[in-house]
């Protein structure tokens, strides 16, 4: 008789295993999607996605998205983005893009285009797109005072000011540092008119070898995909594969395009 209960008991542990492989592998996705659904959030559970895991945030009350980690998956358009230049690898991928035929986005430092002003201004008379970085790089993660909120739009407004002054362009794009886009910065990014982008997949800081990471960005390549690099720092191993990635990107049939194109957003003034 205990041999049978034991056996039973076996028996019962691995049937119940067995249903729960599945919930295993997905223990994160249908709590946050229920959630998702009572606030009309959608999160990102890429673990390859340095973002906020946020997706897209949606208004209550509109369609429209006021948060973006990624584009159109109809559309077989690639964004490429830059931050926290003008700085030290600017030049070369200016001269990578030129040589590829290829338009970036740039979300640039207000405290950078005041050091480089005429790298900012080469940028943009190159046809790329310029978007708003905020004027340093504060960690809004890190930073707890009650004057937050404040700080934020401070940033913001001050690195738009630069902006206007040097390229004489009012930016409507804004990548807060180090991807935060909680509900306040949402907040502080409406409210002047600026639609917040993330990325989809990011991972130039990794200490792995150019070659895997060229790899990496290679496997992330698909429909509205927003590549992260940085163009502040000597980014060497970014540098070596650039251009073979553009290239690897247009050979899979992808047109790479600025982050309005692909996002289908005109400013607030031009609606």
């Amino acid at each position: 008789m205990k041999k049978f209960i034991i056996l039973v008991l076996f028996l019962y542990a691995t049937v119940y295993s067995i249903k729960m492989v599945p919930t295993l592998f997905h223990t994160v996705r249908p709590k946050q999607a229920k959630q998702c659904e009572k606030i009309n959030v959608v999160f990102n559970n890429n673990s390859d996605q340095s973002t906020g895991e946020i997706l897209r945030i949606q208004k209550k009350r509109s369609s429209e998205i006021i948060l973006y980690s990624c584009g159109s998956n109809h559309d077989k358009k690639i964004a490429l983005t830059f931050d926290d230049g003008p700085g030290q690898s600017t030049k070369e991928i200016l001269q990578i893009l030129k040589k590829v035929n290829a338009k970036a986005t740039f979300f640039m430092l207000g405290e950078r285009i005041q050091k480089n002003p005429e790298l900012a201004k080469e940028v943009f008379a190159l046809g790329h797109e310029i978007a708003n970085h905020t004027y340093e790089h504060k960690n809004f993660y890190d930073y707890n005072g009650e004057d937050k909120m404040h700080e934020m739009e401070k940033g913001l407004l001050k690195c738009e000011k630069i902006i206007k002054k040097m390229l004489n362009v009012k930016p409507f794009f804004v990548r807060f540092p180090y991807g935060y886009a909680k509900h306040d910065a949402i907040k502080v990014a409406r409210d002047n008119g600026y639609y917040v982008v993330n990325w989809s997949f990011g991972i130039d800081w990794a200490k792995i070898g150019a070659e895997e990471m060229h790899r990496k960005y290679k496997h992330a390549i698909r429909n509205g995909a927003i590549f992260l690099m940085h163009d502040l720092p000597k980014n060497s191993k970014v540098l070596l594969f650039l251009e073979a990635f553009v290239n690897e990107i247009k050979e899979a049939g992808y047109e790479i395009v600025t982050l309005s194109n692909l996002l289908n957003i005109k400013p607030d003034n031009e609606k």
